[in-house]
């Protein structure tokens, strides 16, 4: 997280009953929590965004709107569900969020 200097790391791993076991290990003591939370989600957590346990506020707690956390557990779910593809990950690489104060800048003038 280049906004508040933290890590995440995110782990979705299958269950044999189709549900999925999440493990969240950051240096974010905020996210740590989110991940104690949010330790197990079912398929219908990854499809149904507007009634995702990852996104509600029970679950989400103290997690600023913008921290990117919630959105890499929908990466590694899908990963993990079969619905993107290990080689498409690998080569994206990372997911970044870039402000431009160059663009802000003209904005201004």
């Amino acid at each position: 997280m280049n906004a508040c200097e933290k890590s995440a790391k995110v782990t979705v791993s299958m269950r044999e009953d189709g549900d999925m076991d999440v493990l969240i290990e950051s240096d974010c003591d905020i996210v740590r929590a989110y991940g104690e939370r949010l330790s197990r989600i079912s398929p219908e957590d990854v499809y149904g965004f507007e009634r995702s346990r990852i996104n509600s506020d029970e679950i989400r707690g103290n997690l600023t709107p913008n921290c990117i956390v919630p959105n890499a557990v929908y990466n590694a779910a899908f990963l993990e569900m079969g619905l993107l593809t290990r080689s498409l990950a690998k080569k994206s690489h990372d997911n970044r969020v870039i402000l431009d104060d160059k663009a802000n800048e003209q904005k201004d003038r």
